[in-house]
């Protein structure tokens, strides 16, 4: 025998004998996933139709990238929100492009549009996990019972409780209000696809068959471009499936996977470039997520000690592999949120979002672990307690029913402050650079195209100096006095002409100012309606291109919010009068104009973000652009005098190169399925013939 032999051999091992899939049990299939559709469509149905919108959450982020993004296959900067940035770096492109499509299919408002993706996100993830189960068991009645217990359950919250009262808790519709009331329809995005990433990389593993590569990798990509946590969970199952399926070809199992794994990031590389991953690592380690600590070492050494228990000991409680996948699974994706809330320790970002994870891998162990001791029950008492479980069920579907109907009952987006502020900024502050706090910054660009200081999500940053300057605005002194003159520091650095704040008996919901009241009396309050107050930030200009000298541009990045020492240097000569002025127009998201008067030794600084895809010119000559320490443009223009400078955006070497690498991969995907499909008709010509003769 060969080695090549040999090795096909050893990997048709490796598949289950199973009977031939009938045609009863496709149908039965078939309508058990009707079923589930049904059942999750009864539920949230108004979701279909309108929109209810949720200031309390960050749905008017995605709804405003749905409407105002474009770039979606080539490079655009993004200049609404943290002064600019690439769009591929403001978020993951699936939900908005989604939600935009359907928008401009359906002819209606894009918030619609978003809430048609997140109603097919919540209908379609436990079909996706029956489908896997079913799939991968060839037990559709139990895969059936896993994915109803998903779609009505919350079992995490036995574990990590929400409330006081568990059993309750654990009945709450918490996958619903993710994905309604919450913001939490890109990661559920993610979660709807990784039971097809988990179902067709154990295909490829098992059966080494190139079509099943080609459908995990485009699954792969479609999960990252689902949200950042698709990476990670795919990470996830990924080690599971490789640790359950024959340990001793565990490392050709690698290889594959992780040749796969290249390609579909080649996909969605534009997405994931290597500076974006950096920017994500370094926000995530400084934001509100939790940063890596020494406490993160004892939290990992927990996961792998408790991962290589069960590792051991699962063979001896169960041959499956299936079973000790599911088991694998359920550890690793439960013990973060887990070890988060007991024991204040963490390996990842944002260890408490994990318990949607935890809900599908636990409702997936606790039908197949029952699932002997059921087989076991007498015929008899096992179609009672069948008979309880529907019904049980049924409880469930009328109660989260009545809940979605609250949840989802018709509201007027026009009588919240986030719309009325936005609107008043739009109509009386044309123009001008504002920064709105919190849930308004959230939702201004849903409804204004106002260009923002802040707005975007600390999660994703670019700049990270900008976070650090949105700190200090909200909280840039331990007394009012000292707070206000650094928060006014940093918006007049970055070109911010206007600060609406929230103060404590606001509709705001975030209400981040440490003083409220710091601006009374300094800076002119133009608009105050519900303990929120637009204030002006007086400016020599608008404008957010200066002329102003080489010596006075920022060179060190501030340690911290309330490092200015440098930054009210660069403040002092934006304000000099003797200097002259520039005029700044947006021709376009990709193209800046600037006209001025300019002598050497003089440089032109640029209050957008700086970023490697952005060229000038200065009356005709390419000039470099260079950072400066607070993330910004400058650059040093060669004028003697009239100075035209022509900023063009073209999302750089490297996003050029990651574009053309997924144009690759896709069309190679494309070629590969097309050459299946020629191929499929051409053998039915032939079948055709052969019974023809």
């Amino acid at each position: 025998m060969s080695a090549a032999e040999g090795r096909v051999g050893r990997h048709a091992a490796a598949v289950p004998t199973e009977e031939r899939m009938g045609v009863a049990e496709v149908i039965r299939a078939a309508g058990f996933a009707v079923m589930l559709l049904w059942l999750n469509a009864y539920v949230c149905r108004e979701m279909f139709v309108r929109y209810t919108p949720r200031m309390n959450s960050m749905q008017g982020f995605w709804i405003a990238l749905a409407r105002l993004g474009g770039g979606w296959f080539h490079s655009e900067w993004w200049r609404y929100w943290d002064c600019g940035a690439p769009l591929e770096f403001v978020y993951a492109p699936l939900v908005p492009a989604l939600s935009a499509g359907i928008a401009a299919a359906r002819g209606v408002p894009h918030d619609v549009g978003f809430q048609t993706v997140s109603g097919l996100v919540y209908c379609l993830g436990p079909v996706t996990l029956f489908v896997m189960a079913w799939l991968l068991t060839r037990a559709p009645g139990y895969a059936f019972a896993a994915a109803a217990l998903y779609s009505l359950t919350a079992p995490s919250q036995l574990f990590v409780p929400g409330c006081s009262v568990l059993h309750a808790a654990s009945l709450d519709a918490r996958r619903f209000y993710l994905a309604t009331v919450w913001d939490e329809t890109p990661h559920m995005a993610a979660l709807a696809i990784l039971p097809l990433v988990i179902l067709f990389l154990s295909l490829s593993i098992r059966t080494r068959r190139p079509v099943y590569y080609a459908v995990t990798a485009l699954a792969i990509a479609v999960c990252a471009l689902a949200s950042d946590f698709g990476p990670v969970l795919t990470a996830m199952a990924s080690l599971c499936i490789l640790f359950v399926l024959r340990r001793e070809d565990w490392p050709g199992n690698l290889r594959l996977t992780a040749a796969i794994g290249l390609f579909s990031y080649a996909i969605c590389s534009p997405w994931l470039s290597p500076s974006n991953i950096l920017a994500i690592t370094g926000s995530s380690n400084g934001g509100g997520g939790g940063s890596w600590t020494i406490g993160s070492f004892t939290a990992l050494g927990i996961v792998a000690t408790g991962w290589a228990l069960l590792w051991h000991y699962l063979p001896r409680w169960t041959k499956d592999w299936r079973l000790q996948f599911f088991a694998l699974f359920a550890w690793l994706t439960g013990s973060v949120p887990v070890m988060s809330t007991y024991l204040n320790r963490q390996f990842l970002p944002q260890p408490g979002r994990y318990k949607v994870e935890m809900e599908l891998s636990l409702s997936l162990l606790a039908i197949f672990a029952a699932r002997p001791a059921f087989a076991r029950i007498p015929r008899p008492l096992r179609a009672c307690l069948i008979f309880l479980l529907v019904a049980l069920g049924a409880e469930q579907i009328v109660s989260q029913r009545k809940f979605a109907k609250a949840v989802l009952a018709p509201a007027d987006a026009a009588q919240t402050i986030e719309y009325r502020a936005s609107i008043w900024a739009r109509d009386h502050l044309p123009g001008i650079r504002i920064m709105m706090p919190g849930s308004i910054g959230k939702w201004t660009d849903v409804f204004t195209n106002i260009e923002q200081f802040a707005g975007g999500s600390w999660s994703v940053a670019y700049n990270p100096i900008q976070q650090r300057a949105n700190d200090g605005i909200y909280n840039g002194g331990d007394t009012p006095e000292q707070d206000a003159r650094v928060a006014i520091t940093w918006l007049k650095a970055y070109g911010t002409g206007a600060v609406a704040v929230s103060g404590p008996n606001s509709q705001e919901l975030w209400k981040g100012f440490g003083h409220p009241k710091k601006f009374d009396g300094i800076l002119p309050a133009l608009w105050s309606v519900d303990d929120v107050t637009i204030y002006r930030v007086p400016l020599r200009s608008d404008s957010l291109a200066h002329v102003v000298p080489e010596s006075a541009v920022v060179r060190r990045a501030p340690s911290g919010p309330r490092d200015t020492k440098e930054v009210e240097k660069y403040v002092a000569a934006l304000e000099d009068r003797s200097l002259p002025t520039a005029e700044f127009r947006w021709e376009g998201n990709n193209r800046i104009h600037i006209s001025t008067v300019a002598w050497p030794g003089q440089a032109v600084s640029v209050q957008v973000t700086q970023h490697p895809g952005w060229h000038a010119e200065a009356n005709g000559i390419s000039r470099q652009i260079n950072a400066d320490g607070l993330g910004l443009m400058w650059l040093q223009a060669g004028c003697k005098g009239p100075c035209e400078v022509q900023l063009e955006y073209d999302g750089g070497t490297e996003l050029r190169l990651c574009r053309l690498l997924s144009g690759v991969a896709v069309l190679a995907l494309a070629v590969f399925f097309g050459w299946l499909a020629v191929r499929a008709w051409v053998l039915s010509l032939r079948v055709k013939g052969r019974h023809a003769t």
